[in-house]
């Protein structure tokens, strides 16, 4: 009898490096990876050459820490009446392990909140800053923050969420801090008064910050939403030097960082890698890639505070001559074809990591084409991970990364992968597939996340007992150690580096009164590699469906009704279908695979009509 044969455990193929287990402040600013001086720049603001070094990074963040931990006055009752059994203590100070939530745009005062909230042992969870009042109440509750740091903006949006989860005006406004842009950090604040960041920088200074060694370094650092990722101190540190032991192949001494991604994203906010496939969650991907990267290198970031605008951007290239970019494919398809490219000096770029979403080979080309032109040669770079995963998991190496494109590379240092196939329809059983066949990637290593904040159900579905995290994809690995993406399991849509959930999207639609049922999926944009939220609609009119100019403009109504409902990239961009019937199973399961066929159908039926016409 043949004897059962052992789980296939791939492991990666580049040699283990450190699992660090203290604190990230501590990683970064006191024993980093090399003993950068402290007078070396960290942050640049691209508009005016503002700079703050590494040593008044540190200074600052342990001076906002002291003021977080002493001067910060919160009420002492729980951050919201109608949650009776929140963890939270009734102290007014900050104490280690309480939660500061964190929603702001770029601004070199943002690293500054951001080191001084970890110097000060707490935790931090990160909002969009197109975030809804709506959407800002869940994440509010959930994560049970006790004071919200914000820039001056956003204040309105603050306030109309603390309505809604039963908060007092008074109250309000004793947990709204205000982060101030750059001025935050002049010595003006020392006669300012009120809920202003900068005033706790000029009462006191920690001696050290709270240490996070050994076990303590898998406490909760950051936590990352939609799905509540709870991202530890040791998966951060040790996802860095892990990056770097593939990304050193195109690296320079003189190296200089561009951030124009939000830095609250998880992708900007560790390093330079890229992500394609299961992409971060909502509100915390540039901060893992393109802030703690840099730092640990000892490199400067230049800080573009106000999005993408070609001309500023190409102009930032130049001015501060900048090697190393971390896009999404609708920038690299701007800058294929911008005016821009052609009007400034890109010659000092060395490599750009795409990420947030799957990069055509068209694409890519026409990008890498275009810089050719103008002298400019470049790695283009792909990777793969989540804010489970800490971001990377499978970078490209860069001398492969012309050989290997369309691939998500090949595993970081540390991680451990299985692809898996479910034996049967009726056990939650999964097999090892066969080499070079494809199956759902299950990745086990120190950088994957502990868990889901309060989702006890989603842990149980995602994380097995001995360590692995199911990520829901589909892939295949080659001879050679390369993984490919053949295949999505899970239901998230994915557009422009954030995660959309459906059921989500269908939930608030329920409350039109104008819709009976909905199901929501994505479809693909082939040429940017994202997916556009559609929802099949059920009008609770029937009528509706009698006539096309009745049916087209309900659908109209619905797709404009939900852009007051959401952020922006959760609108329908795929378009509202108004039908009969919404497709689903016997237990009431809406079939998505049934609505994906449908826009198959439809997409093929356009395709032969522009075809006729052509």
């Amino acid at each position: 009898m043949a004897k059962p044969r052992g789980p296939r455990i791939y492991k990666s193929l580049i040699p283990t490096v450190p699992v660090i287990r203290q604190s990230i402040f501590t990683f970064l600013f006191e024993h980093g990876y090399y003993a950068w001086p402290s007078s070396f720049p960290a942050l640049v603001n691209a508009t005016d050459g503002r700079t703050i070094t590494r040593g008044q990074l540190k200074d600052h963040a342990l001076r906002l820490a002291w003021g977080l931990r002493n001067d910060l006055r919160l009420p002492s009752t729980p951050a919201s009446t109608s949650d009776t059994t929140s963890r939270l203590s009734c102290s007014t100070h900050l104490a280690r392990g309480d939660t500061v939530m964190i929603m702001s745009p770029n601004t070199l005062s943002w690293p500054v909140a951001l080191f001084g909230c970890v110097a000060a042992g707490l935790r931090i969870t990160f909002a969009g800053c197109t975030t809804t009042a709506r959407e800002l109440s869940w994440q509010w509750m959930d994560s049970k923050a006790r004071c919200i740091i914000l820039a001056p903006h956003l204040v309105q949006v603050a306030k109309d969420m603390f309505k809604l989860v039963g908060v007092s005006g008074d109250e309000a406004d004793r947990r709204i801090w205000i982060l101030e842009d750059e001025t935050m950090l002049s010595s003006n604040h020392r006669t300012l008064t009120g809920n202003y960041l900068g005033t706790l920088l000029h009462g006191g200074m920690l001696s050290g910050e709270e240490l996070f060694s050994g076990r303590d370094a898998d406490e909760t650092v950051y936590i990352c939403y939609s799905s509540g990722t709870t991202t530890s101190h040791k998966n951060v540190a040790s996802v860095l030097g892990m990056t770097n032991a593939v990304w050193r192949g195109c690296e320079t001494d003189s190296d200089v960082y561009l951030a124009v991604l939000p830095v609250y994203h998880m992708f900007g906010m560790l390093c330079n890698s890229s992500v394609s496939a299961f992409v971060p969650t909502t509100s915390s991907s540039g901060l893992a890639m393109l802030l703690h990267y840099p730092l640990m290198r000892g490199r400067p970031l230049v800080m573009l505070n106000e999005g993408f605008e070609p001309d500023r951007f190409c102009k930032a290239i130049e001015d501060y001559k900048v090697t190393t970019l971390m896009l999404v494919p609708p920038i690299l398809l701007t800058l294929s074809t911008h005016a821009a490219v052609d009007k400034y000096d890109l010659r000092t770029l060395t490599n750009v990591a795409s990420g947030a979403a799957p990069l055509s080979l068209a694409l890519a080309n026409k990008f890498l084409g275009r810089l050719k032109s103008r002298g400019v040669n470049v790695y283009l770079l792909q990777g793969c991970g989540s804010t489970e995963t800490t971001c990377p998991a499978q970078i490209v190496a860069p001398e492969d990364s012309a050989r290997k494109f369309g691939s998500v590379g090949q595993l970081l240092p540390n991680i451990e992968a299985r692809i898996m196939h479910e034996a049967d329809g009726l056990t939650s059983e999964a097999i090892d597939v066969e080499e070079g066949h494809p199956g759902e990637l299950w990745l086990r290593g120190p950088t994957i996340t502990k868990g889901y904040l309060n989702n006890p159900s989603a842990n149980e579905s995602s994380f097995t007992v001995d360590g692995w995290f199911k990520t829901g994809d589909i892939l295949r690995r080659d001879q050679d150690g390369y993984f490919y993406i053949v295949d999505r399991k899970k239901e998230m849509i994915k557009y422009k580096g954030y995660q959309v959930a459906p059921a989500e999207l269908e939930a608030i639609l329920m409350e039109n009164t104008e819709v009976a049922d909905v199901g929501v999926i994505g479809i693909m944009n082939n040429y940017s590699g994202d997916e556009l939220p559609r929802a099949y609609v059920t009008p609770s009119n029937p009528a509706v469906l009698a006539l096309a100019e009745s049916k087209r403009a309900f659908e109209m109504r619905i797709k404009h009704w939900i852009e007051g409902q959401v952020s922006q990239y959760k609108y329908l961009r795929g378009g509202v279908v108004a039908v009969n019937d919404v497709p689903k199973s016997p237990t009431g399961k809406i079939l998505r695979k049934d609505l994906r066929e449908w826009a198959r159908i439809e997409q093929e039926r356009s395709r032969k009509a522009n075809m006729a016409r052509l």
